[in-house]
């Protein structure tokens, strides 16, 4: 980025916002901001501006954006990539908004400003028993605002996630000045929060940030094992993960990291002679926890761990991760400066990547230090050196790289957690092909047109290539009954379906269908439609073709169904890749031998592809997340027919931006998807299911309340069934009834339990255990009511009850079949024919839509119609409206789609 300088006029104007004071322009008072924790690249700014509240620093962007000027906002200066460096722009410091604006204890939320120290929000919800989980080894001094960034990870991130698996909603100042709320992925459009998070300040900079918030543990376990052989740890961290279980921290430092810490003031006690040491941390109910550390103590030293000691009081703990927490400091020691690197890789491929690692040391002649988080494979490789020696920077560099070259060739990132900056730019070639750094172009191009917000980060300047194989003009559209030939005499009779009127277009059998079978049948299909000018409704198993708005235009139906082939399964890394064919079920049987499973229990079932597209989930959302927590990468084929891989085959990934969450959702309208990298899980010890009934709702309201209090084994999934819904899956007759699921170690689901149990007798509430197929009938309740109507809404946690009141006056004051989980503000209301018909017209089903709606989001909800009459889609809102963000979306839209080749209409206008 050039020096740019700072005109007196805009300068002026920034003072006149800001005060004189808030602005930096001196040679000396900019020596600060020349690097963030990344010494090893510098760049002086023209100027740097502090400004307090969101109104400055939306009248400070707008300034700069409309004299051309280039920004950057930075938070604490501690990221690790050159990220916010502003080589003559402007940096705009986040520092001083630093306000927790708001706590909301029951819906365990928490709103802060992006100056907010993680530390600092720790400590403001503690009092309310909560925490944000998240938790960058610099969480003392880094902000919410550089976590968001960053999408920063942190030792805890094995259990608990990352930055993008706590935010909820963003608050975002635009690079033209504009204040937006991003729609996330419950939103009628493209999940705009989880593409923001981990974008590195390239796409505009957050004004306000709502998280998630988890309850504190009852209880925390720490061990500390030692070994005299590094790939005897290696290969104890994937025996921890085997055993089914996941620790709330799984870290490893080697013997050269000890030695540094040891020889400074951070000692603590380790010996000094082990090739690595090993932290392992477990946290949760008290019952269980000690049985859990039992076995990690068996598995150490089964694994060659030379002495295993365990933390007797909270001062043993913070000795233990002492070392961890201070070994970039001690480092300094060896060396000036420190190259810090930071790569992912699969776990079953650490002893291959830590020797190969050290080999790299040797034959540069450097010191590699190593220490990371080894439960998810995040590696740090530390090169400390002197950058005055520029032989020896050359022999650091040549290091790095192939330090990179080697993790990515054993199916690793270049990042996992701290960011590409301008660090590893050069690095995003290994990993993407020019294609898929191309849809990262239009994200930028479509958030920040003039190029001024962070440039010079991420992505390089180089264009690829302008367009794909299929990107010629389309002809003018053939007619309907010369499709079907079309697609025979181009790709083959094969990639026809037999009987496309199996499919239905908002109320219309198919007239044409398409069923490649593999990746490159699918993208010649794509070129194909493109060349012609033909309208595409990708499919499944065709479950949801009359979803969404009434497409504009539908001329082929392309089906996944024949992708359909054998799932690869990786169980040392709990990592499934999928084609998009593959049905749920025949996932879950081909992953049952190893005792794991994908943990996503989608209402409706349906194929791999059609259940991240629509991103569906069910009742487990509550512990395991949706599609957008549990899959980690995925190849999709664009309108054109090019082929884009986004994400990765690793837990930890934050190379360029988040494009999986993009695709994820956004219902087959920028992309078909063929192939999906899935996070797994394995299958817990125990798994246990009671019913709790009463006549009303609101009593099992608070029961749900009480169990799901601090205390206890939080339930995997709790969902609340109106008399209708229950009696659809053959529970009481007329009674309202609450399923609740816990999962865990045995015992813990024991106590977990029978807590609830005895709450439940002293309320009063009748109860009983069931089998675990319960949920899988549970699934299906659609099929068996068979609804014409079917919505879902969302609402805060504490509005969830209001809802059982809203859908009976919705339904006419009869309660619908209501669906509805506590734990996530979330409910499905099913309207049966008969309740529909008796109702006078389809525009009195319209007027209900929009009062149960304005109730919802007068609540700060949302709701949307999956499925419903043609006559009723014809006329009503079917998503409602995404406010101005909604244009971001579109605009995304036309990038990837510009001739409107895939579902047109589906959301809204140009969508």
């Amino acid at each position: 980025m050039p020096n740019t300088g700072f005109p007196r006029a805009v300068l002026s104007e920034v003072r006149r916002i800001v005060g004189p004071e808030a602005v930096l322009t001196n040679a000396g008072e900019l020596l600060s901001f020349e690097s963030d924790g990344l010494t090893t690249y510098r760049a002086t700014p023209a100027g740097v501006v502090f400004v307090r509240d969101t109104s400055e620093l939306q009248r400070v962007v707008a300034a700069l954006h409309a004299a051309g000027i280039p920004f950057v906002p930075r938070g604490a200066g501690t990221g690790l990539s050159g990220g916010a460096l502003a080589d003559g722009g402007v940096i705009i410091e986040l520092a001083r908004m630093n306000r927790v604006l708001w706590v909301d204890e029951e819906n365990r939320r928490a709103r802060v400003q992006p100056g907010v120290i993680n530390a600092q929000l720790g400590a403001a919800v503690a009092p309310h028993g909560l925490m944000y989980a998240p938790d960058p080894s610099s969480q003392t001094v880094c902000t919410l605002g550089g976590n968001v960034a960053e999408n920063s990870g942190g030792p805890h991130c094995l259990k608990y996630g990352v930055t993008t698996n706590h935010v909820v909603a963003l608050t975002v100042v635009m690079p033209n000045g504009e204040l937006l709320d991003l729609p996330g992925p419950d939103d009628p459009s493209y999940d705009l929060v989880g593409l923001f998070v981990g974008s590195e300040g390239t796409l505009g900079i957050c004004a306000e940030i709502e998280v998630r918030l988890v309850p504190q543990p009852e209880a925390v376990e720490t061990l500390l094992a030692h070994f005299n052989e590094i790939d005897d740890a290696s290969r104890a961290v994937s025996a921890i993960i085997a055993a089914g279980i996941v620790p709330a921290a799984l870290e490893m430092i080697d013997g050269e990291t000890l030695k540094a810490v040891e020889a400074s003031v951070y000692a603590a006690g380790f010996p000094i002679d082990v090739a690595a040491s090993l932290i392992v941390e477990l946290d949760g109910p008290e019952t269980g926890l000690n049985d859990q550390a039992d076995l990690i103590d068996t598995i150490l030293l089964e694994h060659g761990a030379r002495e295993v000691a365990r933390a007797e009081s909270e001062a043993d703990r913070a000795r233990f991760w002492r070392a961890r927490k201070a070994a970039f400091g001690a480092l300094g020691r060896i060396g000036s400066d420190l190259m810090v690197q930071d790569a992912t890789v699969p776990r079953s491929r650490l002893p291959k990547v830590l020797r190969r690692v050290l080999q790299i040391g040797r034959k540069y002649d450097v010191t590699i230090a190593n220490v990371f988080h080894a439960g998810d494979g995040n590696l740090h490789p530390n090169i400390p050196f002197d950058s005055r020696d520029v032989e020896l920077t050359e022999r650091v560099n040549l290091a790095s790289d192939e330090i990179m070259q080697v993790c990515v060739a054993e199916g690793g990132t270049i990042t996992g957690e701290h960011g590409v900056g301008v660090d590893k730019r050069g690095y995003m070639s290994l990993i993407y092909s020019d294609d898929d750094q191309q849809a990262m172009r239009w994200v930028k191009e479509v958030f920040d047109p003039a190029g001024l917000c962070n440039p010079g980060k991420i992505l390089t300047d180089v264009p690829p290539r302008p367009g794909g194989d299929g990107a010629a003009s389309p002809r003018g559209v053939t007619k309907s009954d010369e499709i079907a030939p079309t697609v025979e005499a181009e790709l083959g009779s094969d990639c026809l379906v037999d009987d496309p009127q199996a499919f239905t277009i908002d109320g219309q059998p198919a007239e044409a269908a398409a069923a490649p079978g593999s990746i490159d049948e699918l993208a010649e299909v794509m070129k194909l439609a493109s060349r012609m000018g033909w309208a595409v409704v990708p499919a499944g198993q065709g479950k949801w073709m009359s979803a969404g708005n009434r497409l504009r235009r539908a001329d082929l139906v392309v089906t996944t169904q024949r992708m359909n082939g054998a799932v690869e399964h990786h169980p040392d890394d709990l990592l499934a890749t999928v084609p998009a064919g593959v049905t749920l079920e025949l996932l879950g049987k081909a992953l049952t031998t190893a005792k794991q499973w994908w943990p996503l229990d989608a209402i409706g079932g349906g194929s791999m592809g059609a259940v991240i597209a629509t991103s569906a989930s069910g009742p487990l959302a509550a512990a395991y997340g949706t599609p957008r927590d549990l899959v980690l990468g995925l190849t999709a084929v664009l309108a054109d027919g090019r082929v884009v891989n986004v994400g990765g085959r690793v837990v930890k990934n934050v190379a360029g931006y988040d494009m999986t969450k993009l695709f994820i959702g956004s219902w087959g309208t920028l992309g078909v998807i063929a192939s999906a990298h899935l996070r797994l899980h394995a299958l817990p010890q125990d798994d246990r299911t009671h019913i709790f009934r009463a006549e009303r709702w609101a009593g099992l309201a608070a029961h749900a309340a009480q169990i799901c209090g601090p205390g206890a084994l939080a339930p995997a999934a709790v969902e609340m069934l109106s008399p209708a819904a229950a009696e659809a899956l053959g529970l009481e007759v007329g009674s309202w009834a609450l399923a609740v699921r816990w999962l865990g170690h045995k015992s813990t689901v024991q106590a977990a339990a029978a807590r609830a149990l005895d709450a439940a007798a002293k309320s009063g509430l009748r109860s009983q255990e069931v089998k675990k197929r319960f949920w899988a009938k549970f699934t299906m309740i659609e099929e068996t009511l068979e609804p014409v109507l079917g919505l879902r809404a969302l609402v805060p946690i504490r509005a969830t009850s209001d809802l059982f009141t809203l859908a009976g006056g919705f339904a006419g004051g009869e309660t619908p079949a209501i669906v509805a989980s506590p734990l996530l503000g979330r409910a499905w209301i099913l309207v049966s024919a008969a309740a529909y018909r008796d109702a006078p017209g389809d525009r009195t089903w319209a007027l209900r839509l929009n009062d149960l709606r304005d109730a919802a989001e007068a609540s700060g909800g949302s709701v949307r119609v999956e499925r419903a009459p043609e006559a009723l889609r014809a006329i009503a809102e079917l998503w409602g409206y995404a406010g101005p963000a909604l244009r971001l979306s579109e605009a995304l839209k036309d990038k990837f789609d510009p001739n409107g080749t895939l579902k047109p209409g589906f959301f809204s206008g140009p969508l």
